[in-house]
């Protein structure tokens, strides 16, 4: 303990003789810890609040007072969340009381089966709106391409639109035995489009006995004549496209094979 008091005392005299003989380097150190604090004790006065300068709010007149309100976080908003209907996209529901899940038909499976199993070429019914985009026109001329093409046999009617579409696809395939299009009434009757259309077709299938029905009655008759000849219809419809939705529903009945494709 006494050696290490000795020390000490012996440090602290040297201190004092060296700070006796250079005072201007000690009173620099004492001048910089003097700036240091200052600076420190500014910047701690920078982030005092300033005074409110808005005043009360018993300055603010009585309406603007009343129009404040009070907050309350406990209350929760009333919103109200719609739950998303998940099922068919291509059925309209209008209410949920009438969703109902149907059971399918083991017959309708089979026939599904058999046919996804089966080769070789099948009688195609392409039937449609009148009222169809470029777009959409397009897409029906493919298909009928391609399957004129790989050797299956289409048949539509003579309207424009889808079966129009149709016409065209299956022209493109060079095969004009595996084309067959049937008319609702005589071939005066139709559109001079249609006729013209008609021209390059040479198996063309005319009713004049339903020229005095009206026209809608007519293609009902027309089209139970096409899903009597074909194994699979394909539809381009709106919900709206009445001739087209019950020929696809004779199409059920018929235990035929049904695509059914709406276009809203």
């Amino acid at each position: 303990m006494m050696v290490r008091s000795k020390t000490s005392v012996v440090l602290l005299i040297l201190q004092c003789c060296w700070a006796f003989h250079s005072p201007k380097q000690w009173a620099g150190k004492i001048n910089r810890g003097f700036g240091h604090a200052m600076n420190k004790q500014s910047k701690l006065a920078s982030f005092q609040v300033p005074p409110d300068t808005v005043g009360d709010s018993e300055d603010l007149p009585t309406s603007a007072r009343d129009d404040i309100g009070e907050v309350n976080y406990g209350k929760k908003l009333g919103l109200k969340r719609q739950i998303a209907v998940v099922g068919a996209p291509q059925t309209l529901l209008e209410d949920e009381d009438e969703i109902q899940i149907s059971k399918m038909n083991i017959t309708q499976v089979m026939t599904e089966l058999q046919a996804i199993q089966s080769q070789g070429p099948k009688k195609y019914c392409i039937l449609g709106t009148r009222h169809c985009s470029f777009l959409h026109q397009q897409i029906v001329e493919m298909l009928t391409y391609a399957l004129v093409l790989s050797g299956n046999h289409v048949f539509t009617s003579g309207a424009q639109g889808t079966n129009a579409a149709a016409i065209r696809g299956a022209l493109r395939a060079f095969q004009p035995n595996l084309l067959t299009v049937v008319l609702p009434q005589s071939m005066s009757k139709q559109t001079l489009e249609s006729q013209d259309l008609l021209q390059d077709v040479t198996n063309v299938i005319t009713m004049p006995q339903n020229d005095q029905m009206p026209l809608d009655v007519a293609s009902r008759i027309c089209n139970s004549h096409l899903l009597s000849q074909t194994d699979h219809l394909i539809s381009f419809a709106f919900h709206e496209s009445t001739t087209v939705l019950e020929a696809a529903e004779e199409a059920h009945k018929l235990e035929m094979l049904v695509t059914l494709l709406y276009l809203d």
